[in-house]
């Protein structure tokens, strides 16, 4: 079979965009061990999960995100959420402050 080498450049640019978004994408930035303080404030698990809104930090920008948290200290929220345009799931610590409930009829 041949191919259609008027599409070419069109699909070899949008692989090419996907590939870079993917490589260079950022990365949330997370509570350090030092942040968290585990040692001096010991984490309790929610049981179960509780839904709630969180801002996420990323190098260039900060973004409200839906999230389940499963666990808190007295200074920070642990949260576990999906980021659907990479499809992988994060867990990671926020600042107690970052964070608020979901209203109950927000499912």
């Amino acid at each position: 079979m041949g191919e259609n080498k008027r599409y070419r450049a069109y699909y070899d640019r949008l692989l090419d965009e996907w590939i870079e978004r993917f490589v260079m994408r950022e990365e949330p930035m997370m509570l350090t061990a030092a942040e968290v303080d585990l040692e001096h404030h010991p984490a309790r698990e929610f049981q179960p999960a509780r839904r709630v809104y969180a801002w996420i930090r990323y190098p260039s920008q900060a973004y409200l995100i839906r999230a389940e948290a499963t666990a808190w200290t007295d200074t920070a929220i642990r949260i576990w959420f999906f980021e659907p345009k990479i499809k992988i799931h994060r867990e990671g610590w926020v600042w107690r402050s970052a964070v608020r409930p979901a209203r109950p009829e927000e499912k």
